[in-house]
């Protein structure tokens, strides 16, 4: 007779992976991945080891769980920010500055973000969630692509955006969260062609001016 899982049992299932990923998650951002041992993570996580090689390979597939796990709480804040902004140039600023504030406040899981991309397997994890985020805005809003190709422009701001906060972190340059956000916004913008008018309108409706 096969084994059913419930509803229940599941639900639990759910809880202990999220454990071992949130321990993961402190254990690495404090002390790095590759310092960090498995048992570590399981004693942290107040579960077993073989619970963790249940749900994960090795380290790796952990590293990439945390990955994504951070990924995803940096697109709830990037949601969260764009919630009440209609279609346009303020909405396409606010992204970049909500991505930019989330990103530098994780600076200790960013460099595992980035250590980790590396690895190419890692590196494409990674880079896809942004590129198809950024995918995403402009199916909603084509026309602010002024005929450029999506799909360029979603891996040159996946790339720009990336490199920027990497400089910001290794302190090769001297930038807070604002000064990026703005430098960002204006950069992105630029490249596609938008007047300097309409990107500091939306650059004052961020900020609240």
């Amino acid at each position: 007779m096969p084994y059913h899982v419930t509803e229940r049992g599941e639900k639990r299932r759910e809880e202990r992976r999220a454990r071992i990923v949130a321990a993961a998650q402190r254990l690495f951002a404090a002390q790095g991945c590759e310092a960090t041992s498995m048992q570590q993570v399981v004693e942290e996580a107040g579960t077993s080891i073989g619970n963790c090689y249940f749900y994960f390979r090795n380290k790796e597939d952990l590293l990439r769980a945390v990955i994504e796990e951070v990924n995803a709480e940096i697109g709830h804040e990037i949601d969260a920010a764009l919630a009440q902004v209609p279609i346009g140039p303020a909405r396409l600023a606010t992204a970049i500055d909500a991505g930019v504030r989330a990103l530098s406040k994780r600076a200790a899981v960013m460099r595992l973000v980035l250590a980790g991309s590396a690895n190419p397997a890692l590196r494409e994890a990674v880079s896809s969630i942004y590129v198809a985020r950024v995918q995403r805005f402009f199916e909603a809003a084509p026309e602010l692509l002024h005929g450029l190709d999506r799909d360029l422009v979603a891996y040159a701001w996946e790339g720009a955006l990336f490199n920027v906060i990497r400089a910001a972190i290794a302190a090769e340059v001297k930038a807070d969260a604002d000064q990026l956000a703005t430098f960002l916004i204006r950069w992105n913008m630029r490249a596609l062609g938008l007047s300097e008018e309409t990107i500091e309108q939306a650059l004052a409706e961020v900020k609240g001016d």
